[in-house]
């Protein structure tokens, strides 16, 4: 079995690496990787450590890379990557995540006031002292306060979940809650390069958690871009979406690849290696790209 889109610490996980690496063991894990968001601070504190105390399978070097194309913040996943350069690389490309999140914070805010949401007065101001990785992550939870807000809100499920209202709509630009972050994130030309340079191989992970635009931006990435691989395996696929991404890279001629996007307490329910219990991706998938 295999799990390589997972989170750690060094971004919005809840578990250290030696936490994942003990569990994956005791999974009998052949292969995982540790795709952080947008660095690979992981593999510098792995260096200094003896990881077969905790695991005896292979670790590939990984990142997750939030990147922008018609007009949607997307990730891509970069395999085999040199850490050293990934981590390098994401200072010059990259705003620091403070001052990103801040500056969403009051895009988003601002929006919704807009409409005629209502809040706190001291709500951006509190954000520091929330405790929350995420500034939107923080503000729906705000909005949530006072249920006058719920009318505005077009959908239930977004209305109880911050990760649907994230794609749907601060992520989505169809949506009047869409946060343009073209300023703030680097292109997918960009981010590909920088995987590349660092010698890595270009996934496109859970491409439909992009809802009706997914199949618009999974077009777009692999006529247009240097795209090695999709993930197709992935938490919340159904097998119809398995089947039809398995299929999409058999006539494209793209690599297989599949993981959980594990974050430990942080995403309940999701679980290292089987998602939400019947993940159990298969080492056979990644036989033709696996540097064994």
């Amino acid at each position: 079995m295999i799990d390589l889109h997972m989170h750690s610490t060094c971004s919005d996980g809840s578990d250290d690496y030696k936490t994942i690496l003990k569990k994956a063991q005791e999974l009998g894990l052949n292969y995982i990787s540790i795709t952080d968001h947008d660095n690979c601070k992981v593999y510098e504190e792995i260096e200094k450590d003896n990881i077969k105390n905790y695991y005896t399978g292979k670790l590939i070097p990984g990142v997750e890379l939030q990147a922008y194309i018609l007009g949607f913040s997307i990730e891509l996943l970069g395999y085999y990557v040199d850490y050293k350069i990934i981590n390098e690389e994401v200072k010059k490309l990259y705003k620091p995540f403070e001052i990103i999140n801040e500056v969403e914070l009051q895009r988003l805010y601002d929006k919704c006031v807009e409409i005629g949401m209502k809040f706190d007065n001291d709500v951006i101001s509190n954000y520091k002292k929330s405790g929350h990785y995420y500034a939107t992550e923080y503000l729906h939870e705000e909005m949530r306060k006072n249920i006058y807000n719920k009318q505005f809100i077009p959908d239930e499920e977004s209305w109880e979940s911050e990760s649907i209202f994230f794609k749907r709509h601060t992520s989505n630009i169809n949506s009047k809650f869409y946060i343009d972050e073209s300023d703030l994130i680097p292109s997918v030309k960009q981010v590909i390069e920088l995987i590349k340079k660092a010698g890595g191989l270009v996934f496109i992970p859970h491409i439909y958690q992009y809802e009706e635009n997914s199949e618009k931006i999974l077009n777009e990435l692999i006529s247009n871009y240097e795209i090695d691989g999709i993930e197709c395996y992935y938490s919340t696929f159904t097998e119809e979406q398995i089947e039809y991404l398995l299929k999409y890279c058999h006539e494209h001629k793209k690599y297989v690849s599949g993981g959980t996007d594990y974050h430990g307490e942080n995403r309940p329910g999701i679980l290292v290696g089987i998602g939400k219990g019947n993940l159990h991706i298969q080492d056979e998938l990644i036989n033709n790209w696996i540097k064994k």
